[in-house]
This record gives structure tokens, C-alpha cells and sequence, in this order.
């Protein structure tokens, strides 16, 4: 690089200065010279453009407000993007401390004010060579320095593969002698993984399966079979994630081998799933008591990444297997008692009993017979009268659906409501219930002449969102044709009203909408709702018959019902009081201003023939003469 007569257009100079007239000289004296220049009037500016360039020299004023230059080379020295740039120091000082301050900080020169244009330029193009010089000299001392390092690398090699060399006759001796260990290391983890579960470490269903098929034919000890269920455990992965059940199955498993030690054998059937096998003693009746400890235990509460989780479990027991020669048979039995155990709420155990087999029996027959029976129309509509309390006469009906079973005969609900709500089949048969009552009503009004007044009652167990948003997009039209929207009421149980959700309730008030009427049925049965009551979107309330009955029992009865009328009678509800069966409760209901009521006291359900001469004796034929 050639610094005499000026072609320095590749060096950057960059002039660090708060007064402005000598910023002016240098740059004019620089840019005329054919450097590069950059400028900053204080510190801070300075730092902040060295952040984006590199100068091959700086001139730095020492007396600069906020950070002086002193101050600026420090921070610049201290820095190895900077470190290596020369400063020179540009200062009206003199005094020979100062310029010792400002080499100690690592200046390589000074230049004093006023400036002299030979003696600035001689200053920058000597620093500028010794700065290169530098440079090269740096340079070629890494190419030693990396030479030397090559050589001795070169020569630790030399030495690593002649040891490597040696050390792989060793090796090879080693493997071949430890060849049979891992193979037999590798089919025992294969073994134990095959009849293990992943996630627990505990026996899977096939070693369970596998082991069970052993006892029945060889034990000589008889064996109490406990099948467990974790209750609702699909919430806690929806909740909290898959990650923390798992977790949580795993802590499970851990409980379970604690309670049980070194007796008996646990294995993870998959899910949420566990069996467990334990040691039956004769002397021991109690064969509840395990399976009490174990769901004590589990309902202890589990901290799992920083989420207190509490759990239930049910559990189906066979108290003894000694009878059985059929694994399969076998688990389906604890099945039943599973069944059992979960029919009665959370955290319980059922054991297997003759009559529990035979009703379990008769529950998956139902199940199986519930769909063909759908499909072969076996289902019928019953129809309860409604009468007004105060004129006596019949307002309407209450449809209840029955089962014509091809070998039980007729069901009543509760034999196939609470098993078409567990298979997803009642939504399905809800609908069929309205469309059937809408039919029927329309052929009523078409022979009898009956107005708007006078409606069909409909129970809708679905209250999921998904199947109240199905209810609410129906056909409306194909539904109601020739029949008004008041002929219509739906009766939803008053803890449907409560399980519903915000949306739900959205859904509700748009059958509402429609002047479609909404009942809250079996109102009653619990006093919670009383506070809320005004928030459902109905227009009738229909008093629970448990309630009802208590009429018969005294003051405490009345007081509850007479509670329950005012409430419904302040929000302009109607009220339908369900199960009279004695003249006293009607006086009683009537005294309370009751509206409606239904119950064996005026008629039991009746076939669709005997509600239509019912019909008949209220709407007589003279009367019809038009509809003809």
C-alpha cells in the first residue's frame, strides 16, 4: 500500500470530535489526502457506528463531554472486535502525564491542537504502516505457530493409530469372547419386553393372559381377581395432556405395587386398564377389603408437574377363580363386576355375585337387541294425559317411549334409557320420540279439531351441545306441519338444564325462538338449582313426584312444594305436578294454585288407541263435523 502521495482510497480514517470546526479541518485535510473518512461529534455516537464498521486508524479527541476520549480508547482496547484498531489521541494538552494516561490505555500517539497538516498525515501514514506491518508480522507467526501444531498433530496420530492398531487385537478378543453374553442379554430384554408393559414396567396382557391360563390348570391355590378402571381418566388427558397421563399411569402402577409388595401379580392390560391376581385364603371373607385399600389409595391426591390430580377407581372382583377353567370366560365375569362396580358412582367395587352375572348377562343382550330393535321398529309411544287443575279438562299429553321386545315383552325406559345413553344410541331414539309424537299429534288435530292450546309433551335425554345444536338445525317445518309451535313442549331434566353449557343454553333460547316450550322436568330433587332457576330458558316447571308424594306425609312436604310453586309462580311459569295418585295431593296442589298435574289419580299411560278415545270424550264428534 503506497502512503506517499496519497492513494489511500481502501483506508478508513474515522475522527472521533465534539468541536465541530476541527472536525471540518480533519475531514477536508483527510478527504483531500484520499482517505475514507467517518465522523462522531461524542462517544455514544461512536461506539454505535463501530457496530457496523471497522476504521483502519481513529482519531480520538481526550476532552469530550459524557464519555471522554480516555474513557472511549478503554472501551474500545477492552473490546476484540476493536482491540487491534490504532488510536491516536487528538489533545491540546501538553503535559506529559497525560499522554503517559493515554498510552497506558493503549494509544499508539498523539497529536496536538492546533493541527498541523504535514505533521497529521506523517502521524497517520507511519501508524497505518506499522499497523500493517503488524498485520503480516501477526500473520506469519499463526502460520508457524499452525505449522508446529500440524506436525505435532501429525506425529500424535502416528501414535493414536499405532495404539489403536494394538488396541483392536485386544478389542477383538474381547468381542468374540463377550459375542454369546450380549446375544443371550439381547433375547432377555426382547423376552421381557414382548410380556412387559412400556410405559409401567408391569406385565402386559399377554404374560397376564399367558400366566392366568397357567393357574387355572396347574395352581393349587385358589385366586381372588380384581379388574380396575380408572374413572373419567380420558378427562385428565384432555386436561392436562398425554403427558401427564402417562405420568399419572405410571405413579398408578407405582401405588398398586406398594399395596400389593411381592404377593400376587398386577399387569397393565392396556389404557387405563389393570388386572391384578392375588392369593384367596379360605379363612378370609372379607374379599372387599383389598379392593377398598387399593381405591384408598388411589385417591390420594398425585402432584405431577405442578398439577394436584386426584383420581378414582372402580373395580370389578371375582372372589375366587377356582370354578373356572376359561381365561376368557373369566375376564369377562370381572367385566360384569366392573360394570357393576361403576353403575354404583365413582371410587366403588362390585364383587361378582349369580344374580349380578345374570344381570349383566341381560344388559349385554339389551345392548345387542337395542339397535336391531330400531331398525325393526319395535318401539311405541305411550301417552300420559295432562289435565288442568283447575278446570279439569285435558290440556295435553306426556309421550313415553316403551320397548316391544320380541321376547321380554314391553320395557319401560328403565330398562334401555340409561344403556342407550352409554352407547350413543339415545339421541337417536329422542328424535324418533318427537317425530313419532309430532305425527301423531298432527292426526289428532286433524280428526278432533284441537287448537294450540293443547300440546304433546316430549322427554330429550341428549343434552350434549353437539346433540342440542342437532336438535335446534332439524327440518322444523317437516316437524310441526300443520301444528303450531305451542303444541309442542320438551321436557329437559332439570340437571340437563344444569349440564348444559353456555352455548347449550344459547341453543335452548333459540327453540324458545321458535315458541317452541321448554319443561325443566323432575324439578325438585335438588335445591341447588332454586338460585338459578331464572336463568334456564323455559316457560313450565314439572315438580318431581318424590315431592308429590311427601303431600301425603305432612307440613314438610307442602313446605317444599309450596317453595318450589311460589318460585315458578313469581318467574310466570306454568307448573305441572307429576305422580298425583291421592285426592289429598290434588287438594293440596290446588290449594296451591298449581296449574297442571298428571299421575295415576286421573290415568295411567295409555296405548295410542285408549289416548285417542280419550280424545274423544273431550272433543266429541259433533263437534268435528267439519274436519270430516
Amino acid at each position: 500500500m503506497n502512503y506517499i502521495n496519497g492513494t489511500h482510497q481502501e483506508n478508513i480514517i474515522f475522527v472521533v470530535d465534539d468541536n465541530p470546526v476541527n472536525l471540518k479541518v480533519l475531514f477536508t485535510l483527510l478527504k483531500e489526502s484520499g482517505f475514507k473518512v467517518l465522523v462522531a461529534t461524542n462517544g455514544t455516537d461512536a461506539l454505535q457506528k463501530l457496530q457496523n464498521v471497522k476504521p483502519h486508524l481513529i482519531l480520538l479527541d481526550v476532552s469530550m463531554p459524557n464519555i471522554s476520549g480516555f474513557e472511549l480508547c478503554k472501551r474500545l482496547k477492552a473490546s476484540e472486535k476493536t482491540a487491534d484498531i490504532p488510536v491516536v489521541f487528538l489533545t491540546a494538552l501538553s503535559d506529559l502525564e497525560h499522554k503517559l494516561e493515554g498510552l497506558s490505555l493503549g494509544a499508539v500517539d498523539f497529536i496536538c491542537k492546533p493541527f498541523q497538516k504535514q505533521e497529521v498525515l506523517s502521524r497517520i501514514c507511519l501508524h497505518l504502516k506499522l499497523s500493517q506491518l503488524q498485520q503480516a508480522l501477526h500473520q506469519q507467526n499463526q502460520k508457524l505457530r499452525n505449522a508446529v501444531v500440524e506436525k505435532e498433530s501429525a506425529e500424535a496420530e502416528l501414535v493414536k493409530l499405532n495404539n489403536q492398531l494394538e488396541q483392536k487385537v485386544s478389542d477383538r478378543t474381547q468381542e468374540l469372547s463377550e459375542a454369546v453374553t450380549q446375544l443371550a442379554t439381547q433375547q432377555a430384554q426382547l423376552d421381557y419386553k414382548a410380556n412387559h408393559d412400556v410405559l409401567t414396567e408391569l406385565p402386559n396382557r399377554a404374560f397376564f393372559m399367558e400366566r392366568l391360563q397357567k393357574i387355572l390348570k396347574q395352581s393349587d391355590r385358589d385366586w381372588t381377581l380384581l379388574w380396575l378402571d380408572l374413572d373419567n381418566f380420558k378427562k385428565i388427558n384432555d386436561s392436562f395432556g398425554h403427558i401427564v397421563g402417562d405420568r399419572l399411569l405410571q405413579r398408578v402402577a407405582q401405588r398398586l405395587q406398594s399395596v400389593l409388595g411381592e404377593e400376587g401379580i398386577i399387569a397393565r392390560l392396556g389404557g387405563d386398564e389393570f388386572a391384578i391376581l392375588h392369593p384367596h385364603e379360605e379363612s378370609n371373607c372379607d374379599f372387599g377389603e383389598l379392593a377398598q385399600t387399593l381405591i384408598n389409595k388411589l385417591q390420594r391426591p398425585f402432584t405431577l408437574q405442578h398439577y394436584i390430580i386426584t383420581v378414582n377407581a372402580s373395580i370389578g372382583t371375582i372372589a375366587s377363580i377356582a370354578n373356572y377353567s376359561d381365561s376368557t370366560e373369566l375376564l369377562r365375569d370381572a367385566d360384569f363386576a366392573l360394570y357393576q362396580a361403576k353403575s354404583l358412582g365413582k371410587g366403588q367395587y362390585a364383587i361378582l355375585t349369580p344374580q349380578l352375572k345374570i344381570q349383566s348377562l341381560e344388559r349385554i343382550q339389551i345392548e345387542t337387541d337395542l339397535s336391531r330393535g330400531m331398525d325393526r321398529n319395535e318401539f311405541c309411544l305411550h301417552y300420559q294425559p295432562i289435565f288442568s287443575l283447575k278446570t279439569k279438562n285435558l290440556v295435553g299429553f306426556e309421550a313415553l317411549i316403551r320397548w316391544q321386545h320380541p321376547k321380554k315383552g314391553l320395557l319401560m325406559p328403565n330398562r334401555f334409557i340409561p344403556i342407550a345413553e352409554e352407547t350413543g344410541m339415545v339421541e337417536k331414539l329422542d328424535l324418533w320420540t318427537l317425530k313419532t309424537a309430532c305425527d301423531r299429534l298432527r292426526l289428532w288435530k286433524q280428526e278432533f279439531g284441537i287448537d294450540d292450546t293443547f300440546s304433546v309433551s316430549v322427554n330429550y335425554s341428549s343434552v350434549t351441545l353437539q346433540s342440542l345444536e342437532r336438535l335446534a338445525s332439524l327440518d322444523w317445518s317437516e316437524y310441526l306441519q300443520d301444528l303450531a309451535p305451542e303444541n309442542l313442549k320438551i321436557e329437559i331434566t332439570e340437571s340437563g338444564f344444569w349440564e348444559a353449557s353456555v352455548a347449550g343454553m344459547d341453543v335452548l333460547k333459540s327453540l324458545v325462538d321458535r315458541r317452541i316450550k321448554l319443561c325443566i322436568d323432575d324439578f325438585g330433587t335438588g335445591f341447588s338449582s332454586l338460585s338459578r332457576l331464572h336463568s334456564f330458558p323455559a316457560q313450565i316447571l314439572k315438580i318431581d313426584r318424590s315431592f308429590v308424594k311427601r303431600l301425603d306425609v305432612g307440613m314438610g312436604g307442602l313446605a317444599v312444594v309450596q317453595t318450589i310453586t311460589n318460585l315458578a309462580q313469581d318467574l310466570g311459569m306454568d307448573i305441572i305436578a307429576e305422580g298425583i295418585e291421592t285426592q289429598e295431593q290434588l287438594t293440596f296442589l290446588e290449594n296451591l294454585m298449581c296449574n297442571f298435574g298428571q299421575g295415576y289419580l286421573f290415568s295411567k299411560p295409555l296405548s295410542v288407541t285408549e289416548a285417542t278415545h280419550l280424545l274423544s270424550n273431550y272433543f266429541p264428534a259433533e263437534q268435528n263435523l267439519h274436519y270430516a
